[in-house]
């Protein structure tokens, strides 16, 4: 697996050093960051542009690639146990799922439950790393992953437009958030099946947000 973009090869170096197998370079680096990238002693291969825009599939890989060990995905059993869940529930944007992910990360949250596979070399760069320590599981049948986390006391909470006022929500102290994909939300059926609804009230005319950051606003809220 290959992911490119500086920021996400040096937040990998810097975090999970064993991940990376080969070291890919495209330009001149300073000899700061290279001496960083000879300490781990994986390869380190030079590229012209052309190899490195085929790598990248296109992508801006601005100089820096690598080769790097997928993330190892955690279970059901396992998240259940842990304090704080957000579990996405038809999200398939990259680019936000990959957001949560870091926000999730830096908020306190513990793990994530995902309902369907997403390629992992765009969660990597879009979550600049933080899959790499974020356990996560996927669960495609959501209605039966309520059933366990509210058999393990997990208070499922989500995010509706008819739902109380984040602001005012006494959060219980093991909790799970649900987000559902923009523009359709959270389906009814797993609506129905939730302790609690929340709503991030706003002022003037916008009566939604990007879905990564009403959910980085839900989980600042609950870990509070």
């Amino acid at each position: 697996m290959v992911v490119f973009g500086k920021q996400v090869v040096l937040h990998m170096l810097k975090n999970h050093p064993n991940t990376l197998q080969e070291i890919y370079l495209a330009k001149d680096i300073d000899p700061k960051t290279f001496s960083l990238f000879k300490a781990i002693k994986s390869p380190i291969v030079r590229l012209d542009f052309k190899k490195a825009q085929a790598m990248a599939r296109g992508g801006n890989h601005q100089g820096f690639l690598a080769k790097v060990i997928p993330p190892v995905l955690s279970d059901l059993a396992t998240l259940k146990t842990y304090d704080r869940l957000l579990v996405l529930c038809g999200l398939s944007d990259v680019g936000n799922v990959g957001a949560l992910f870091r926000s999730v990360a830096a908020l306190g949250f513990e793990g994530v439950v995902i309902d369907r596979p997403l390629p992992y070399e765009g969660l990597v760069r879009a979550s600049l790393g933080a899959l790499y320590g974020v356990p996560f599981c996927v669960c495609p049948h959501l209605l039966d992953a309520i059933c366990e986390l509210k058999g393990a006391g997990v208070v499922c909470y989500g995010a509706h437009l008819k739902g109380e006022d984040v602001r005012r929500v006494a959060f219980a102290p093991r909790l799970a958030v649900f987000l559902g994909a923009e523009g359709e939300g959270l389906a009814s059926r797993i609506v129905k099946k939730m302790d609690g609804l929340l709503h991030i009230c706003m002022q003037q005319a916008t009566d939604s947000l990007n879905v990564s950051v009403a959910g980085a606003i839900i989980m600042d809220r609950a870990r509070k």
